[in-house]
């Protein structure tokens, strides 16, 4: 770690370099929590990784709409070219910040871009490195920005805090990955992947490596010197409300999983936080850890102020379908027979929409937007469980057909364990009441295979024996494809589809001007109208698939458009899509305008 950490002083020195020879342009005013609060009053910036903290990937600017948004046009473009340095394949899912004509932007390693996007060009204004070793994961969901500094949680567990003018290190410090209290077995594995988040000069981290056996958590660290503030685990140890959900005699809570790889919400009137939380571990082998699994597949509501839980609630109790309900979400306010009220809604990667109550989280009510689901029949409209739930089982047998336990026949179970929707972020439309999402839609087929414990009853799953650390064989698509979804959260109720091709990886952009964006795995940028989905304008960038959100922002009174293409290469795709075997890697930003 100290050698990565010298290689990152050094590149903050040439950083400082490049800045000094450019004369300091692109300082801009620093970013505060009021200016967070009101991002949207901002609709030239892109200051949040979800465009506000609600999570509504929304945008006022207009100037780009349904009726001309079929001339929009390449404006410029700009390479990543360390992304590829040392790297055989890609996989970034990253945006860009924007305050007043200046982007942030990384690579996926760490290495962290200003660039000024002033007279209609990009300009590299420095880079700075922080030099994340290429023997991890080049996985990246986003930065945050505050005060005067970008911020942004690394693969290897560091976070980092750089000046925006100047590219200077300002500090770098070892989140994961470190002995804790708390903390028990795995601790080298953890990683980040979710953006942070910037809130009353805390960032908030959440550790994101569940799927390679270690436990969830999201901590709170200082905007000024990176000091950790508190940690909230997502799988409770002994003693904590809800370890008592982790019946098993393996320690399955130890590697519980329960990852938080997907950014969470903010509520600056109650001062709460949202984060979804992933699966439990291992992940289909459920009959090695029976009991609900708490907190893993649940919304966990926490204080901002010290990490405090103040309620969950559990969508899938014992899942077993790699079901991670780790996905946004919104926060929506509206009038419900005619009281004020505030709800949060998730698309949730089991192909049901929920809304629940945003001060409680009680449950409302759940609508089915994926075409087929099987492993239910429903959700129970006063529980908001699974109808065939039973909370005197230890292991749930749900629908005995799609339900996989050690030693069943192949089953078919939908939605695959891809989705409905994962990571992809969801926007939502305050003045026409609409929440888009984009996902997955089709089904799966992965036998279970008992998992082996390890480690003398301590927590380990020996990873070369049985189902290994999944808990299953490699598994098989079935009818695999692209879904963009809008619901009326007024009444919980599908109003359109839009089916694609390939799933979704990337995500929707809702704009005033009557138009949601997205990106397609064989490259496209793509342009829907707003309120039916049909398809506006197509672009195709020819060079890799998109799993990165689509942003937009104005810059010397222009709207552009923007998007990070860098997915996985073809070989990676062709299991699920024969057709993609051959498409290559590569990193770029496209930058489009009228």
């Amino acid at each position: 770690m100290m050698r990565l950490r010298a290689r990152a002083l050094a590149s903050t020195v040439l950083a400082g370099a490049f800045t000094a020879f450019l004369g300091g342009q692109g300082l801009a005013a620093e970013v505060t929590q009021e200016r967070l609060l009101n991002a949207q009053s901002e609709p030239q910036n892109w200051l949040l990784p979800f465009g506000n903290y609600e999570g509504h990937m929304f945008s006022k600017l207009d100037q780009i709409n349904r009726d001309n948004v079929k001339n929009l046009k390449v404006a410029f473009t700009q390479p990543l070219g360390t992304a590829m340095i040392g790297s055989p394949d890609l996989n970034l899912m990253n945006y860009g910040l924007v305050d007043d004509g200046i982007m942030f932007v990384d690579d996926g390693w760490g290495a962290i871009y200003k660039i000024d996007l002033h007279g209609g060009r990009s300009n590299i204004q420095w880079m700075a490195d922080s030099a994340v070793s290429k023997d991890e994961r080049n996985r990246t969901r986003g930065m945050a920005v505050w005060g005067n500094a970008v911020y942004h949680n690394l693969n290897d567990g560091r976070v980092v805090a750089v000046d925006r003018d100047t590219g200077e290190f300002l500090w770098d410090q070892q989140i994961a990955r470190v002995k804790h209290p708390k903390g028990t077995i795995n601790e080298e594995k953890e990683n980040f992947t979710a953006a942070p988040l910037a809130v009353d000069g805390k960032i908030l981290v959440g550790q994101s490596g569940g799927d390679d056996l270690t436990r969830g958590w999201l901590a709170a660290v200082d905007a000024a010197t990176g000091a950790e503030i508190w940690r909230t685990y997502m799988v409770p140890g002994p003693g904590e409300p809800g370890h008592e959900t982790w019946k098993d005699q393996n320690q399955a809570w130890k590697v519980g999983g329960a990852a938080l790889w997907t950014t969470g919400t903010y509520d600056g009137e109650t001062g709460l936080t949202y984060w979804g939380t992933g699966n439990a571990q291992p992940m289909f082998d459920v009959e090695y850890r029976p009991g609900d699994n708490l907190f893993a597949g649940a919304i966990v509501a926490m204080d901002v102020k010290d990490g405090a839980i103040k309620w969950h609630f559990q969508y899938t109790p014992n899942e077993g379908w790699d079901y991670d309900e780790n996905g946004v979400h919104q926060i929506i306010k509206l009038d419900v027979n005619g009281e004020p009220r505030k709800l949060l809604g998730h698309w949730g990667r089991n192909g049901f929409f929920y809304r629940l109550d945003g001060t409680n989280g009680q449950f409302l009510d759940a609508s089915q937007y994926v075409e087929t689901v099987n492993w239910t029949k429903g959700i129970d409209p006063k529980t908001g469980k699974p109808v065939e739930y039973d909370p005197n089982l230890a292991v749930q047998t749900y629908i005995p057909e799609t339900r996989m336990l050690r030693g069943d026949p192949e089953e078919t179970f939908c939605p695959h364990w891809l989705g409905g929707v994962r990571w992809q972020p969801p926007a939502y439309n305050a003045e026409k009441f609409l929440s888009y999402s984009a996902g997955f839609d089709g089904c799966g087929i992965r036998p279970v295979v008992a998992s082996v414990p390890i480690d003398g009853g301590e927590g380990g799953i020996d990873p070369d024996e049985g189902g290994g650390i999944r808990g299953a064989l490699a598994g098989r698509v079935v009818n695999p494809g692209g879904l963009v979804a809008a619901v009326d959260v007024r009444e919980n109720k599908l109003v359109a589809t839009h089916k694609q091709k390939y799933d979704n990886q990337s995500g929707v952009l809702a704009t005033a001007g009557g138009v949601v964006f997205t990106a397609t795995l064989d490259g496209g940028v793509v342009a829907l109208n707003d309120e039916t989905l049909e398809e506006l304008w197509r672009f195709d960038t020819g060079i890799v698939g998109v799993k990165a959100p689509v942003f937009t922002f104005s810059v010397d009174g222009k709207q552009y458009v923007a998007v990070v293409c860098g997915g996985r290469s073809g070989s990676v795709q062709a299991t699920a899509y024969p057709d993609l075997a051959n498409m290559s890697t590569g990193a770029m930003i496209y930058f489009f305008a009228i």
